[in-house]
């Protein structure tokens, strides 16, 4: 079976490196150091008298926040008894590594042995002041093993920090039991193999890190229904089926390398008869099974000596001799230890129990000591200690973790990951939670989503009014929340959740998201579209709902069975679409520490009142890991920037609406851009733009002309107080007056002929260079709507916006959303007289009805950066082809006579004799645009990075200009640089 299981191993895991005892020094042979340790191993041993070496035998409790009377009580015992070691529980860090030190220094032969239960890492026991990895149930889900090494190696690094020697982790038991009140989530399923596999990689990543491992809960714990921290379970199976389902991790793991077991407090008759005998009191379980049948020679724990399992049925004192009698080594929280020495003392003196066998597990005890380091102790250093352990790589890893973990236990007709879906079509329904969710937030980010929450203990009433808005829907989403991991709380499943949920799939499509115990699944045979989450932090509602959307791809297997349609390894395994998905800097290779300094930089801008506020997006290798608002909407501070606010994108306009368009229709044929603009705009054919290629149009070569200000036309000639004459304007929307600039202000409807005109009409440049133009974007947008049949907003929006899920992408956006969202532009005092706000800012644009070729259209940073991913995906987004990476490098290749100007798309200047436009460190495939209201966004496809940065710098006034005096957008884009690992 050894052969056979190791195959196995190095199948599901490879293992990096190999355990070193012996600590072996460069240029010593394991002889040697295995000599030196001998040495060490004599003189500490001879040092002590009898009471100290029995003393080494106990570990006892500590916390760090009860408060001055037990750490007097743990100083005291210390001093008294020079015990062995300390387990430590609940506090922070800060205060258990100065308690470390304290007690530590009252330890006069050999430093503490230290110890702690971080099976999920040090927030098992510190909480929120130290990472919390997922629990082994979920790990469980995982089919790549080597993310449990490097998981062991990371709960290694916090423990060595904190002063921690021994983890009492892995869970090797099998839970094959849903009653099972104290192990459940703690093991990594019901599969030996599976958990055997995991148990092996965790520990050795903790091994090859020098933490020992501790497998527990020896014989297995997992088919229990009774908690032994409050009784003694019973295990009534024969020996043959623990040989083959409880022992087989354990019997693994002996063969394997791990460095301690620790024994449960469980009556198993076909281990030892005797009534209410605990495995870890019984030397038939312990020194005959374990040690002679399993061969296990490491050190042996004790489950911990006051839980009721062991307490209940036996005497202080007597519990801690029987417990060497049965061959433990480390007597683990002890109750009276006075008391424990003299009935150790007395068993001896009995002949119950062997001195030398005693004497035996110190030896063990200080080699254990000796193979940690822990011979000479140098005080913890407590600066910085939380930074620590809660660095951003642990939540790097913890992510990947979850990611690997999800489970898409059913997906029928292959709903899942979802693809284009239309807008107002998708509903999603926290169950279970109050407020909107985590999970939800991160939805709105992919598409369009009605939320709603609502109480576990829905009414009547309740539920009908939910029914009848979210059986209209396409999809609904239902996030279950608030949820128990005890079968006999039936997992938090209220039944009127379950008649709900099942009322509501009878409507529609129903897609349940369980953030929950997957044993509850039980309740859920009949759901479609099921996605196991096992946990309910806001990481994990996170990344569920990017996988819903194809950010990545799931993988994740079910660890247990819970039903006939939920039963272990069950699992669908789907394909990433390469949608953006959201993670920490650290994932892409980038330092949150550096790109904090954007934080320095914006505050700057908005104290040298460059711009009110604005956003910052950084994607890299697909993933958004920074998207931070900063300051406000205008100067008097009455509303914040969010990250989801809506800008004026202005120039912008000119690559993510017009851009793209023109490159859909060059890739499909109905268009060549290398012919001239009048063969698809035949009124141009008797001007002088008859010869203009589109080619040289959009890379601003055409001779156009930069611009014409049509609406000085339009207002009173007063240069301190100009007005819209009555003849063009009306305050009220009529037939004649249709053309809406403002809220309060709409324009004649034929001078939009006149602005058409004035455009054909007007007189190219003589000198053929490169010359900063709007006039032809005014042009090719008409030429999207000529040739597509399509009113030019509706073409984009219907080719990329709408089944890319951009829900903010748009022209007029007041349309659609509050202004609350979308921060104004600017005090308009030459030409609309009024704030523009939730109306394009360009003054031409806005007298075509905010629509144009070369401004107005809005989105939130995520939004354009989703379009600029399509194109660093080569055309690919969200399991759609919108473009051939033969089109865009069409499009992202400068103009055959350009420094820097490629086809529509800007580019990094390469002439070194004129302004840069990026910065420095940027490289020469750099492409993007800026924007007139202080916009801007570039990727540069060697680095796979996207850069967006949206502002309102034109508010209140247009002619400040400090933003790109003081070049804070190339900063904030050389920091991103500079923060490249």
């Amino acid at each position: 079976m050894k052969s056979t299981f190791l195959t196995i191993l190095l199948l599901a895991f490879v293992a990096i490196g190999a355990n070193d005892p012996y600590n072996t020094e460069p240029g010593k042979t394991a002889a040697e150091s295995l000599a030196e340790e001998e040495a060490w191993i004599t003189d500490v041993f001879d040092a002590m008298n009898e009471e100290e070496r029995i003393a080494q035998l106990f570990m006892i409790r500590a916390h760090s926040n009860i408060g001055p009377d037990h750490i007097a009580k743990v100083e005291k015992i210390i001093k008294e008894h020079q015990v062995g070691g300390l387990c430590f529980f609940q506090g922070t860090p800060e205060k258990q590594a100065e308690l470390t030190n304290r007690y530590q220094a009252l330890s006069k032969r050999v430093p503490l042995l230290i110890s702690m239960d971080a099976e999920w890492g040090l927030g098992m026991r510190l909480k929120s002041s130290a990472v919390s990895f997922p629990r082994q149930l979920m790990l469980g889900a995982i089919q790549d093993n080597r993310l449990l090494y490097e998981m062991g190696q990371e709960v290694a690094r916090h423990c060595k920090r904190l002063g921690v020697h021994v983890n009492f982790a892995p869970v090797a038991d099998v839970n094959n039991n849903p009653e099972n009140p104290v192990i459940n989530t703690r093991s990594f399923g019901e599969d030996r193999y599976n958990v055997a596999a995991k148990s092996y990689a965790y520990m050795k990543g903790m091994q090859d890190a020098q933490v020992m491992a501790c497998a527990k809960h020896f014989p297995g714990h997992g088919d229990t229904d009774v908690d032994s921290h409050y009784d003694l379970p019973i295990i009534s199976h024969d020996r043959q089926r623990l040989d083959s389902i409880e022992l087989f991790p354990f019997r693994v793991l002996a063969d394997h390398g791990i460095q301690s077991m620790m024994i449960a407090h469980l009556h198993v008759p076909v281990i030892d008869n005797r009534e209410n005998r605990p495995t870890t009191l019984s030397r038939n379980a312990v020194s005959n099974i374990l040690k002679e049948e399993l061969g296990f020679e490491g050190l042996i724990f004790t489950d911990a000596l006051d839980m009721k399992g062991v307490t209940k049925h036996h005497e202080e004192g007597e519990v801690e001799a029987n417990a060497l009698v049965a061959g433990n080594d480390v007597l683990l929280l002890p109750g009276d230890i006075p008391l424990a020495i003299q009935s150790i003392k007395r068993y001896v003196s009995e002949g119950k129990l062997s001195m030398e066998d005693v004497y035996e597990s110190v030896r063990k005890i200080l080699r254990s000591k000796y193979r940690l380091g822990v011979t000479k102790f140098e005080p913890l250093r407590i600066a910085n200690i939380w930074e620590d352990l809660n660095n951003k790589e642990s939540d790097v890893l913890k992510r990947r973790l979850i990611r690997n973990a999800l489970t898409l236990v059913r997906n029928k007709e292959d709903l899942l990951p979802f693809r284009q879906m239309e807008k107002g079509k998708i509903g999603s329904l926290a169950m279970g939670s109050l407020s909107q969710t985590s999970f939800q937030n991160t939805l709105s980010k992919y598409a369009e989503v009605e939320h709603y929450y609502a109480a576990k203990n829905m009414s009547t009433t309740a539920s009908r009014r939910l029914i009848s808005k979210l059986g209209q829907k396409e999809v609904v989403i239902i996030g279950l929340h608030d949820m128990s991991s005890y079968a006999s709380k039936n997992f938090g499943i209220d039944m009127s959740q379950r008649a709900f949920i099942d009322a509501l799939r009878k409507m529609t499509k129903v897609v349940l998201v369980v953030f929950g115990n997957p044993y509850s699944l039980k309740y859920f045979d009949d759901v479609d579209w099921v996605l196991e989450a096992y946990n309910e932090d806001d990481m994990t509602q996170d990344l569920a709902a990017q996988a819903l959307f194809g950010a990545f791809s799931v993988r994740g297997r079910l660890p247990v069975t819970a039903s006939e349609r939920s039963r272990f390894n069950d699992g669908v395994t789907t394909s990433s679409f390469f949608r953006l998905s959201y993670d920490l800097p650290e994932s892409v290779g980038l330092k949150s520490a550096g790109l904090s300094r954007i934080d320095d930089v914006m505050k700057e801008a908005i104290r040298k009142r460059a711009t009110p506020g604005g956003v910052v997006l950084v994607a890299k290798d697909g993933k958004v890991v920074f998207n931070k608002g900063f300051g406000h909407h205008t100067y008097s501070k009455k509303r914040r920037v969010a990250a989801s606010d809506i800008y004026d994108l202005a120039s912008i306009t000119k690559i993510a609406a017009t851009t793209v368009s023109i490159m859909k229709l060059h890739e499909e044929g109905r268009i060549n851009i290398y012919e001239p603009l009048s063969n698809y705009l035949p009124e141009l054919k008797s001007t002088n733009k008859a010869g203009l290629t589109i080619y040289d149009i959009m890379a601003h070569r055409a001779r156009l002309q930069p611009w014409i200000p049509f609406f000085e036309q339009t207002v009173t000639k007063s240069r301190r107080n100009p007005r819209p004459m009555p003849k063009y304007y009306s305050r009220k929307k009529s037939d004649k007056y249709s053309v809406p600039v403002t809220d309060k202000l709409f324009m004649v409807d034929d001078f939009r002929d006149s602005i058409w005109k004035q455009i054909r009409e007007s007189e190219l440049r003589s000198k053929l260079e490169y010359k900063y133009s709007d006039l032809g974007f005014y042009l090719l947008s008409q030429l999207v709507t000529e040739v597509s049949g399509k009113p030019f907003p509706q073409y984009v929006e219907d080719t990329f916006y709408r089944p890319m899920g951009m829900v903010t992408t748009g022209f007029n956006p007041r349309d659609e959303f509050s202004t609350t969202r979308i921060p104004p532009t600017e005090e308009d005092k030459y030409f609309r007289r009024q704030r523009v706000q939730g109306y394009v800012h360009d003054m031409g644009a806005a007298m075509l009805g905010g629509v144009s070729g070369h401004a107005g259209l809005f989105a939130d940073a995520n939004d354009l950066a989703i379009l600029m991913q399509m194109l660093l995906n080569g055309g690919y987004y969200g399991g759609k082809q919108f473009l051939t990476p033969e089109t865009i490098r069409t499009f992202v290749t400068r103009h055959k006579e350009a420094s820097r100007r490629g086809i529509g798309f800007d580019m990094k200047e390469l002439n070194l004799n004129r302004n840069k436009n990026v910065s420095s460190k940027a490289s020469e495939s750099t492409f993007g645009h800026l924007g007139f209201t202080g916009t801007c966004v570039w990727v540069d496809p060697e680095y796979n990075l996207i850069f967006v940065f949206l502002s309102n710098r034109t508010y209140p006034s247009m002619k400040n200009y400090k933003l790109s005096i003081e070049d804070y957008r190339p900063r904030i884009q050389r920091i991103i640089y500079e923060a490249l690992d």
